[in-house]
């Protein structure tokens, strides 16, 4: 639970740094930020509580096995059926910062660059 605790503070804490301090250069492409930011936060704020909540796992190391303590185990979800669950909150996550990076590469390049994309 201190992870989530945590992890949620310095989420709001980056939101709000975007918000107040993003620099005047920036600023052209400040609201795509905002909103690809918005997107990464939710989906950090839902893996955190699947996985500090919902899901709980505990790994069994040195062997490739573990199980679950959390709400939704408890309440007969199977373990396999949560670890999907993870994997897909976790895809989305890097899509997200697969698109920040991309837009802000595109957003410095030139206009006559080739890789540079154009409206169609």
């Amino acid at each position: 639970h201190c992870i989530f605790v945590a992890s949620s503070i310095l989420n709001a804490i980056s939101l709000l740094c975007l918000l107040k301090r993003t620099p005047p250069n920036q600023s052209t492409i400040r609201k795509y930020f905002i909103v690809i930011q918005i997107l990464f936060q939710v989906l950090m704020i839902i893996n955190d509580v699947n996985l500090e909540i919902f899901f709980q796992p505990i790994p069994l190391f040195p062997l490739i096995a573990g199980y679950c303590l959390g709400l939704l185990c408890k309440a007969g979800v199977p373990f396999r059926m949560e670890a999907n669950i993870t994997i897909l909150i976790n895809t989305y996550i890097g899509i997200a910062i697969m698109l920040c990076v991309f837009y802000r590469h595109q957003t410095l390049l030139v206009a006559s660059s080739p890789v540079k994309f154009r409206p169609v």
